[in-house]
């Protein structure tokens, strides 16, 4: 799969013609690559491990005129080849729209757990931050396809921590594809 770039926090989103939400909110489900950008245990830097996130969009609650955060509930699991795995609880997803720097969109996951290349101690949070160049995003809708989440490909980044070292897992993301129904 094509190799995009890392993922850190934050949430924003693009009016493209198929991929805002509607009304209801439904359940969606994303598979990805993350390329890590260290070690990690036994995992050597440029590892590819391969994600998988559920989510559904749940209440929303408006941070300032900048920010709207939406409570989920889903899951994010991390595995590498050798089949090590970390996983936790999306608790939410931040969309960002700024004139200074730049738009973005964060799947913010909490209650990390697992044994990902031998390290079994984490520290919340696991994100995935999807960054668009400022003004790309005419809304605080979520994107419900593919498409819509390809408007925030500026850069794409992976973060998980340890609590021991507070050493940081950053990874770049690739081959987003999302489905919700």
């Amino acid at each position: 799969m094509k190799h995009m770039t890392m993922a850190a926090i934050g949430a924003a989103v693009l009016l493209v013609p198929g991929g805002v939400r509607s009304d209801t909110s439904q359940t969606c489900r994303a598979e990805f690559e993350i390329v890590t950008n260290d070690v990690h245990g036994t995992l050597p830097a440029g590892t590819v491990l391969t994600g998988e996130m559920t989510y559904a969009e749940g209440r929303s609650m408006k941070m300032g005129s900048e920010t709207m955060s939406y409570l989920s509930n889903g899951s994010m699991i991390v595995t590498a080849k050798d089949g090590t795995r970390i996983e936790a609880a999306l608790r939410a997803i931040h969309l960002v729209r700024t004139p200074h720097f730049a738009d973005y969109a964060s799947f913010d996951a909490k209650d990390v757990v697992g044994d990902l290349g031998g390290v079994i101690d984490y520290e919340d949070p696991m994100l995935l931050t999807f960054y668009a160049p400022r003004g790309s995003l005419k809304s605080f809708d979520l994107p419900t396809s593919t498409a819509g989440w390809q408007a925030l490909s500026k850069r794409r980044d992976f973060q998980v921590h340890t609590p021991d070292t507070m050493e940081t897992l950053p990874g770049e993301i690739s081959a987003f594809q999302v489905t919700c129904g």
